[in-house]
């Protein structure tokens, strides 16, 4: 029997800034921002509870707040009535655990890994099935090294026989995100001086990215073709909330890395800030870039520093509200009576699901998805 080891608890989830419409929601990682459009999941926890809508955020500049259209969508999504589609997306999802139990090819490997979250040895198992079957899928590399990044008395067999974070970082360079998973083990191993490094190599890096955004397309390509009688609208539905449903990984490890674990040690401190601001500038998702930029302002040395790291806060809550504002309304669409408004909607929400798989959630929002 494979028993998790107790794991410090990340801090609860919480909700915040234009929640979708319908579907569960995971909180963002140490955001108060609004989340992406255009349905809305926000992905891991803050690091403190979220301001009233309207409210100044914790730590942020004096004045800045959520703009009146971005308050007013938040209170209007907490009045937002159960989706129409509910016993159909909880029937489609049924069908799906059943049908998955034995899956075909590496996508439904991957989508059954998403049915395991209590059972960490089969999950692994599907995971490594699907990055076996299509090993230049970094989705499915990204989904395996978080998976085993959970420990496992054993070790489990696909984890001990490859280092699954090592093999993510070595075939997916420019991507900073591998790195603060392999900064996390190694405080994990009490290596203090490798975590250093391991952080300065990830605040180096290209880009950012958890492929967040090919994970929603992987639903929605496999969903939007699944036999079901379930509208497209609610498949739609489905697809974006399943997609968000788990914690990244790499937000556990950040806050361990660079919130937890800095105290007394400069180098460490410094390496964070950079990690923050570079995150901040060039992650794909604007998740990424939030924490990014909270990771920046918890480790800013000198007033200086921290009124930087104030500012990036305050541009990537403006470009994510921005983003957010400005896609179509989806989630009312999707609700709509009239199939032609749904349908228009479904054509729409595709081609941005698209859309932001090939480019990132953040360079995805500077182009129409229409």
């Amino acid at each position: 029997m494979h028993t998790p080891k107790p794991r410090a608890a990340f801090p609860a989830l919480f909700v915040v800034a234009v929640t979708a419409a319908f579907g569960s929601a995971v909180a963002q990682p140490f955001g108060d921002a609004p989340p992406q459009a255009p349905v809305v999941h926000p992905r891991a926890a803050p690091l403190s509870p979220a301001p009233p809508p309207g409210a100044a955020r914790p730590g942020a500049p004096s004045g800045a707040t959520l703009a009146p259209d971005v308050a007013a969508a938040i209170t209007a999504a907490d009045r937002s009535p159960p989706s129409r589609w509910q016993a159909g997306k909880e029937r489609l999802r049924a069908a799906l655990g059943l049908h998955l139990l034995a899956p075909n090819g590496p996508r439904e490997h991957w989508l059954a890994a998403h049915f395991d979250a209590t059972d960490i040895a089969s999950r692994v198992a599907n995971l490594a099935a699907a990055r076996v079957s299509s090993p230049d899928n970094r989705l499915y590399l990204a989904s395996l090294a978080g998976a085993c990044m959970q420990p496992t008395r054993p070790q489990l067999d696909a984890c001990a026989a490859v280092d699954r974070v090592a093999d993510w970082a070595t075939r997916d360079r420019d991507n900073g995100v591998p790195e603060i998973l392999l900064a996390d083990r190694a405080l994990a191993r009490r290596d203090p001086d490798t975590a250093v490094a391991d952080v300065e190599e990830a605040a180096n890096a290209r880009r950012f990215d958890d492929y967040w955004s090919a994970a929603e397309a992987e639903w929605w390509d496999y969903l939007s073709s699944y036999p079901s009688d379930l509208d497209p609208a609610g498949k739609a539905e489905a697809a974006a909330t399943w997609a968000s449903e788990h914690d990244p990984e790499w937000a556990t490890a950040l806050r361990a890395v660079c919130i937890d674990a800095v105290g007394a040690n400069a180098r460490l401190r410094g390496a964070c800030a950079k990690l923050g601001t570079a995150m901040a500038e060039r992650a794909a998702t604007f998740a990424l870039r939030r924490a990014g930029a909270r990771i920046a302002s918890v480790n800013a040395d000198g007033s200086a520093a921290r009124a930087a790291a104030d500012a990036l806060q305050a541009r990537a809550l403006a470009a994510s509200a921005r983003c957010a504002a400005a896609q179509p309304d989806f989630a009312s669409a999707f609700e709509s009576a009239d199939r032609a408004v749904r349908e228009r909607a479904v054509a729409a929400y595709a081609r941005w699901v698209a859309l932001r798989a090939e480019l990132g959630e953040a360079a995805a929002c500077a182009k129409s998805p229409g």
